[in-house]
């Protein structure tokens, strides 16, 4: 058939067509101008349009061409395809003629062979007419035949029977049925060397089996090929540890028949293919778990929480459950089919024992399972035409197995067997050993780890197994479960050490480089008064989330714990409460064990935890001396004072944070006591925390000090002109003083501890104060010196030194002063009316002050009332001037 060759149309790209794309490319530059003006609307519209003349009055000439084009190109395309599809068509068509005509060739031939058979069937003479045999007596020659048919007619049935009985894997039935077989074939091909034996009855006869019926060798050549498949699938369905016990000991006895193994070597061969089996159980196991959670850049293993939790458990548990099993099920069925007890002989040697004797009718023939009780004349019944083979001798009927008890080969020694199992089960629970520990390490938390522990336990605690062989499992997974659950807490443990050494660097960066409002709300006295949200509920349930969220806040705002302070203190915390939650967890168990594995848990992880610990107060330490240098620096740089101030405040404030931290360390946060650290440990890490928080203490009071003598210094005294007499502290004095009030309330102390800190503070700072260096000697200095000594009776007999010195001071400037009658002592008014001021700084309650029964005031004036003022206004208008009246006001526009 002619093809002829088709021109298609050029266009830029894929054009659709109801067969499907046609990629053609482009070569005219018409076309290629009319595809980037021509858009798909247009062409759309083109194509509803059916009229020419209205196609060329509502579209260009171009447009006009490129649909003219694509036509064009549909159209060839077309061609193309159906030109392809009519070859196609044709080639099929000559194909089945050349089909047809060969078969009509093969159906000649074969009917020509049939005539010529036709033909030749009819020149053969007349059959000679049959030999009937006498009415009294049976046709030897028939019997022999009969009896040789029933031979072949075993082997011809063995193959498709041995098949069907590989196929229910009936190992045994077969290789009897195989064993069998071989002695038919061998009473049919029967060697020279066998002439002394009494001949067959065929032989008696005349009938050369070998020479006048070579199917049988032919017949066997198809039978012996079964022998290896027999084995090799008897081998193989060993492996397979949900195979019951009978159909075991059916392959064991497979081996030993046909592969002539001793019954200690069909036990290695058992425990070799479960080995296999376990083996690529504890692999398979591995791979359904080996997706291993996402980790963070440190290196830790976190939980995804895209991914549900609850698939990787039950993966964990069920590579668990199905290597239990096989272990379990692989000792309990090598014990059933070989162990030898005083009440019963073992299964196998049972089944050879019945085997040699042939007594189907005894009793422990008939305790053996169905599959088990197995004879010649069982097998013979199930084969096709069963009648017929009772034209086979007795001694093919009655066959069976060559069986010598009395050989080593027949029985297992308890001894040896008990050694094979041992062994395997050693080497067994190492592999599973290491595959637990990687099977284990996908479970994230304490719950799922002790969940699983239980089942597991249960699990072994009702198999049939030996007390030794369960609590050497117990143990294995006992172990797991602490390795896993203590790496758990390590992995929190090195979490939780590097959130706080983050939180910890992100906090005082934000208070040394943050906005002033984060600063504010930083500090202890404004979040005292800055009231948490109110809950939003539809009912005051005690049980609401946002109620516990707001009585948490109250509580915190109580103890003075500020966001900034609790976000940093949290990382720690709330690995201690985690870590008190599985020990609760662990506690909580059903089996005696928990608390002794408790115990140990809590042993083995306590190093972890002093580790952890040690790791906490070297991040703490190490900020500070950062924040020190920090310090330092800005005091050493040479700034204007007030620069200075402000970059030393910086530094000062992150300090001061750091001190909180500690404080809250080694007082009131309970991390050192839930994270599992020892008695002795947790003491001594909170003495450590203790003395760096003391260290911040001694820092801060030396810097708050120093910075404030230093501000009083850089003020210039008054000029002699606009002296006075002062009768009250200086500014100067008395905002240094506020400024020792707030920033010792900025730290955060307890009570107690705030009024030992005020003590000793207010002591460096009054010996600072009137130091040598102190060159005032006016008046103001004597009420400075006034109010100072007011405040250090406060704290007599301890101040005694104290108040000696403020003595001498003011000798000296009563000395030094020209005018020393010309100040008034009015200290204790000052006191009086500064004491909610100075509340820091002073005691609870004053020594100089005797409370009255009937004086309610004591409570909240110590130091007593303030003293009572006269109203002064801060105008004062004159009298009406005399002009007054005569001033011209305009009244017309009021």
């Amino acid at each position: 058939m002619s093809r002829r060759p088709s021109t298609l149309s050029i266009l830029p790209g894929p054009l659709p067509t109801p067969n499907g794309p046609v990629h053609l490319v482009a070569h005219s530059p018409v076309l290629q101008t009319a595809t980037r003006t021509a858009s798909a609307t247009n062409l759309r519209d083109i194509s509803s349009e059916t009229d020419p003349d209205v196609l060329f009055t509502k579209f260009t000439i171009k447009e006009v061409e490129f649909f003219k084009d694509k036509l064009l190109a549909d159209a060839d395309a077309k061609k193309e395809e159906l030109r392809l599809m009519v070859g196609e068509r044709y080639r099929d068509l000559l194909q089945a003629s050349t089909s047809i005509v060969s078969i009509s060739n093969s159906s000649g031939r074969v009917i020509a062979a049939l005539h010529e058979a036709r033909d030749a069937i009819l020149s053969q003479s007349a059959p000679p007419p049959a030999q009937r045999s006498s009415i009294h007596g049976a046709d030897p020659h028939l019997h022999a035949l009969q009896v040789l048919s029933a031979h072949m007619k075993l082997l011809l049935d063995a193959p498709e029977h041995l098949w069907r009985l590989i196929e229910r894997k009936k190992y045994f039935t077969a290789a009897w049925l195989f064993r069998l077989a071989n002695v038919v074939h061998l009473a049919l091909d029967r060697d020279s060397e066998n002439q002394d034996d009494e001949p067959e009855i065929w032989e008696a006869e005349g009938i050369d089996v070998k020479e006048q019926f070579p199917l049988v060798k032919r017949q066997w050549e198809v039978v012996r090929q079964f022998s290896s498949q027999i084995t090799r699938k008897a081998t193989a369905s060993l492996r397979e540890y949900t195979t019951s016990s009978e159909d075991i000991c059916s392959a064991l006895l497979t081996l030993h028949l046909l592969e002539s193994r001793p019954l200690p070597s069909t036990l290695s061969v058992f425990l070799n293919q479960r080995a296999k089996t376990f083996a690529s159980l504890l692999l398979r196991g591995s791979e359904g778990t080996s997706a291993l959670p996402p980790r963070q850049p440190n290196g830790h293993i976190t939980i995804d929480k895209r991914v549900p939790r609850k698939g990787s458990v039950r993966e964990v548990k069920e590579a668990v459950q199905t290597t239990l099993e096989a272990m379990i099920k692989t000792l309990i069925c090598a014990r059933e089919v070989f162990e030898k007890t005083e009440s019963k002989q073992s299964m196998i040697r049972t089944v050879l024992e019945l085997v040699e004797s042939n007594a189907p009718t005894s009793e422990a023939f008939q305790s053996l399972p169905q599959d088990l009780q197995i004879s010649s004349q069982s097998i013979l019944a199930t084969l096709p035409s069963s009648t017929h083979f009772l034209l086979l001798p007795s001694t093919v009927r009655t066959y069976r197995p060559n069986v010598d008890l009395s050989s080593p080969s027949t029985s297992v020694d308890p001894k040896e067997f008990n050694h094979l199992l041992h062994d395997w089960f050693q080497s067994t629970k190492k592999s599973l050993e290491i595959a637990v520990s990687t099977w284990f390490s996908e479970l994230q938390t304490i719950t799922e780890v002790w969940s699983l522990r239980a089942t597991i336990r249960q699990w072994i605690a009702a198999s049939a197994l030996r007390q030794d062989e369960k609590d050497a499992l117990v143990d294995l997974f006992d172990e797991a479960a602490q390795n896993r659950v203590l790496s758990i807490w390590n992995l929190e443990l090195a979490d939780a050490g590097d959130a706080f050494q983050t939180q910890l660097s992100s906090a005082t960066t934000l208070l040394r480089d943050g906005p002033k409002e984060t600063r504010k709300e930083s500090s202890p006295i404004h979040f005292l008064f800055d009231s948490p949200p109110l809950p939003v509920a539809s009912g005051p349930s005690p049980g609401d989330s946002s109620f516990q969220k707001y009585k948490a806040g109250l509580c915190r705002q109580l103890i003075g714990r500020t966001a900034l302070l609790d976000s940093v203190l949290n990382t720690l915390e709330n690995c201690a409460r985690s870590l008190q939650r599985d020990i609760a967890v662990v506690l909580g168990g059903k089996d005696e064990d928990s608390r002794s594995i408790a115990a140990t848990l809590s042993e083995r992880y306590q190093p972890d935890a002093d580790s952890m610990c040690e790791s906490v107060i070297k991040t703490l330490s190490t900020a500070v001396v950062e924040q020190e240098k920090a310090e330092h620096g800005t005091t050493t740089t040479i700034f204007t004072f007030k620069l200075m101030n402000c970059a030393a405040d910086s530094a000062f404030n992150g300090l001061t944070f750091l001190g909180r931290v500690a404080d809250e360390l080694s007082s009131s946060s309970p991390f050192f006591a839930d994270i599992g650290c020892g008695a002795d440990a947790s003491q001594n890490n909170k003495a450590q925390v203790k003395a760096l928080h003391n260290r911040i203490i001694d820092r801060w009071r030396t810097l708050t000090v120093s910075r404030l003598v230093k501000q009083r210094d850089s003020f210039h005294p008054l000029p002699k002109a606009l002296s006075y007499v002062p009768s009250a502290p200086s500014s100067t004095l008395f905002e240094s003083l506020i400024t020792i009030s707030t920033s010792l309330q900025e730290l955060g102390l307890s009570r107690a501890h705030q009024t030992r800190e005020a003590d000793t503070t207010l002591r460096l700072f009054v010996q600072e104060w009137v130091a040598d260096d102190w060159n005032q000697t006016d008046a103001q200095a004597l009420c400075d010196i006034a109010f100072l000594r007011r405040l250090a009776d406060l704290r007599t007999p301890e101040w005694d030194d104290v108040c000696r010195l403020l003595d001498a001071k003011t000798e000296q400037l009563h000395q030094q002063s020209k005018a020393p009658n010309g100040w008034n002592d009015k200290s204790g008014d000052q006191l009086a009316c500064s004491q909610t001021i100075f509340a820091a700084l002073l005691p609870l309650q004053s020594p100089m002050r005797t409370a009255e029964a009937n004086d309610k005031s004591v409570a909240l004036l110590p130091f007593g009332a303030p003293p009572e003022q006269p109203f002064q206004s801060l105008l004062e208008y004159g009298d009406q001037s005399t002009r007054f009246g005569m001033l011209i006001v305009d009244t017309s526009t009021h």
